[in-house]
């Protein structure tokens, strides 16, 4: 179980540093596009904080302590933080996608270590997680044709 909790820990720490970087680009997002960008950032920052508490949670069920200082979360995350600067659209697209595919990658990680360890309530939480996640890649790549 101390490989799960290590790995949720982890997943912990890209979810938190891709909320804030979330909320910075949807207050710092211009251009073209603005309002259809802006309203979807939102939407994926709220779905964000929901999954930090429950992946938090998890953590706490399996009897570990999840991570919780801003300085965990960015010493742990392949997820980097965005610039205090205005941005396109179109810059933040790519980023976005190679965000939500260290996400995917994760999350199939771990529910390789959930089944393995027969910890199914987290395995299941990781298939939700697999299909929203596929869902949002495909659909942020379509902006890209």
């Amino acid at each position: 179980m101390e490989k799960t909790a290590k790995a949720l820990n982890e997943l912990l720490c890209d979810l938190n540093v891709l909320f804030t970087k979330l909320q910075n680009y949807h207050w710092n997002v211009t251009g073209k596009d603005f309002f259809v960008i802006h309203k979807q950032l939102e939407e994926y920052y709220d779905c964000v904080s929901k999954e930090i508490d429950e992946v938090a949670e998890q953590i706490a069920t399996l009897g570990y302590q999840p991570l919780g200082t801003l300085k965990d979360y960015l010493e742990n995350s392949q997820i980097s933080e965005a610039s205090n600067l205005k941005v396109k659209p179109e810059s933040i697209i790519p980023i976005l996608i190679k965000d939500f595919e260290i996400l995917l990658s994760k999350f199939t990680q771990i529910k390789e270590h959930c089944d393995n360890e027969k910890i199914y309530i987290t395995s299941s939480l990781m298939d939700e997680y697999l299909s929203s996640y596929s869902k949002k890649l495909w659909m942020i790549k379509s902006l890209t044709v």
